[in-house]
């Protein structure tokens, strides 16, 4: 709701000229294979709408969808067979203040972003094909930070990639930072 109404003041209270929109659609994948019994993979994919109240400055409203798995020898003894598998989900609505550090025409724009993020993360896992335990979900607010670069390719179509960090719930009293490396594309309006 905060969001909304401020995104509203922006609206109404800034120059129409300096007004413009930024849609943008990230994805991310990593996997780190030690054996066939220790692995990990992670992918996730965000949607961002960015409004630019001024030439340099915008707000970004973004929706992460995550999904990490490990895959781990269950039994320290090297010739165990037995494999633990935990699986995390994780939703992460994101609030940030862009600042671009080149004019709206060049091609090459880089930006630092702060803010924070409401996370929501559960865990599942099982060993081999037993029942599995689930915990979560967790939830909280964190603060989020990030820098980027867009590349151009057309007046309104670019190339982007950034490194994001946000803090996020581990459990219902410890965190973790996690850091991501995004590419993706987005589109001026």
């Amino acid at each position: 709701m905060r969001i909304s109404i401020l995104t509203l003041i922006l609206f109404f209270t800034t120059t129409a000229s300096a007004l413009y929109t930024e849609l943008g659609l990230n994805y991310n994948y990593k996997k780190t294979v030690i054996d066939s019994l220790n692995q990990t993979e992670q992918q996730g994919s965000t949607v961002s709408v960015s409004f630019y109240f001024w030439e340099h400055v915008a707000l970004e409203l973004s929706y992460t969808n995550s999904l990490y798995v490990k895959k781990e020898r269950n039994d320290s003894a090297t010739s165990s067979t037995s494999q633990r598998v935990t699986t995390q989900y994780a939703d992460i609505y994101g609030t940030d203040l862009i600042y671009v550090l080149a004019d709206k025409k060049a091609p090459f724009q880089p930006y630092i972003k702060g803010g924070g993020a409401y996370i929501s993360k559960r865990q599942v896992s099982q060993v081999d094909n037993n029942p599995f335990s689930e915990a979560g979900p967790y939830k909280g607010w964190a603060p989020s930070y990030g820098v980027g670069l867009k590349f151009f390719l057309s007046e309104t179509f670019a190339i982007r990639a950034g490194w994001d960090v946000v803090r996020t719930p581990i459990d219902n009293t410890s965190y973790a930072d996690d850091l991501t490396g995004r590419v993706g594309v987005s589109w001026m309006l």
